[in-house]
């Protein structure tokens, strides 16, 4: 039997205006927001590599990113809301339904600390030192199967200031 490889992005939205709203999910991105989702969106079209589908948080912020990220890129891949990977997103159980996707490559547009969980819970081995998901930053996972400890975390890419 040959177990295939697959690949997960995570990227967190791009900076956004500023907590204080009565509705966080309201939040719209910020100038500064779309250039730094810009220049991740290029340094990621670089590395010439690319996926097979986009799962995006229902937040404004973070669906705002997944188009500015699909518009650089020059991508036909439609990217379908998923309620799941909000800030308060429990990584296990996004872990256990990115297992039977049937995906070779998936995108996941999200938050903070969502995305820093997800990417700590999946890694099989510690962190690198300097890691930090800030806003537009995106992570990629590389493995069998999605599971606690069980994928190679193979780089990170933040926005060029």
């Amino acid at each position: 039997m040959v177990v295939k490889t697959k690949r997960l992005y995570i990227l967190r939205h791009g900076n956004a205006e500023p907590f204080g709203y009565d509705q966080d999910a309201q939040r719209a991105l910020t100038e500064q927001g779309y250039d730094e989702v810009r220049s991740t969106a290029e340094q990621f079209a670089a590395r010439d590599e690319g996926f097979d589908a986009i799962f995006v948080s229902p937040y404004l912020r973070a669906q705002q990113t997944a188009s500015e990220f699909i518009k650089v890129l020059g991508t036909q891949t439609s990217p379908q809301t998923l309620d799941s990977i909000t800030p308060s997103g429990k990584e296990l159980d996004v872990a256990l339904w990115l297992h039977d996707l049937p995906y070779d490559s998936v995108l996941l547009v999200t938050h903070q600390p969502f995305a820093y969980q997800l990417v700590d819970m999946l890694a099989d081995e510690l962190l690198p030192a300097a890691f930090q998901m800030q806003t537009a930053t995106i992570a990629a996972l590389e493995g069998e199967l999605f599971a606690t400890a069980c994928c190679q975390f193979r780089w990170a890419i933040s926005p060029k200031h």
